[in-house]
């Protein structure tokens, strides 16, 4: 037979799993080729158009920032914060404005972005939403969402009953992190006829 080499990290299907299970270097790789997509677009994209520079942000850069997010998102201060701060550097190369008074913040509402914080949020509910539906297929999770005792139901009819989470890891994971946020939706969002009015509609309520 052969040995099997014991590693650190392993990449799968593009998203890095580390032996302590934390998403610090997934992030980390993610953020830096990010800000390499950003660093090629600020010298390539030599063009005034904010519309332009704005298309080629989401594109480009963006999406690498939230490839299969649902199954990493954040829940440290620390990770959230370094994501953040690729959209900060990209709203500035949209705007032309890199002085030191001038506030990414301020820009980004300009541009009307929504953190990725919670467009993660927003993406994570999408999941839970298909798996209700069985709009997607993953095998024995779909049969680990059971809905809440009816005297616990009192935001919505479809609130589920929240996982047992010992650690804070746990806590923090797709099903249990979830659930929560969807028993806090209200009752026009979970009863959407479709996944693009639920988006649309869970996009709203942060």
């Amino acid at each position: 037979g052969h040995s099997l080499e014991t590693v650190s990290s392993v990449k799968y299907l593009g998203v890095t799993i580390t032996r302590d299970l934390t998403w610090n270097e997934h992030i980390n790789n993610l953020c830096n080729k990010a800000n390499k997509t950003l660093g090629f677009l600020k010298r390539n994209l030599k063009i005034s158009s904010r519309r332009i520079k704005e298309m080629a942000y989401k594109t480009f850069v963006r999406p690498i920032l939230e490839y299969a997010a649902s199954v990493w998102d954040p829940h440290t201060q620390q990770n959230i914060d370094r994501l953040e701060a690729v959209q900060r550097r990209a709203a500035r190369f949209v705007m032309r404005r890199y002085r030191h008074t001038s506030s990414p913040t301020e820009m980004i509402e300009e541009l009307k972005w929504p953190t990725l914080q919670d467009r993660r949020k927003t993406a994570r509910l999408g999941m839970l939403y298909k798996i209700q539906n069985d709009i997607v297929h993953t095998d024995g999770l779909r049969a680990r969402l059971q809905p809440a005792p009816p005297r616990r139901r009192r935001a919505h009819s479809q609130q589920l009953a929240q996982l047992e989470a010992r650690t804070e890891y746990r806590k923090a994971s797709f099903l249990p992190r979830t659930i929560e946020d969807w028993n806090a939706l209200p009752q026009t969002t979970v009863e959407a006829k479709n996944i693009d009015i639920f988006v649309s509609r869970a996009s709203k309520s942060h």
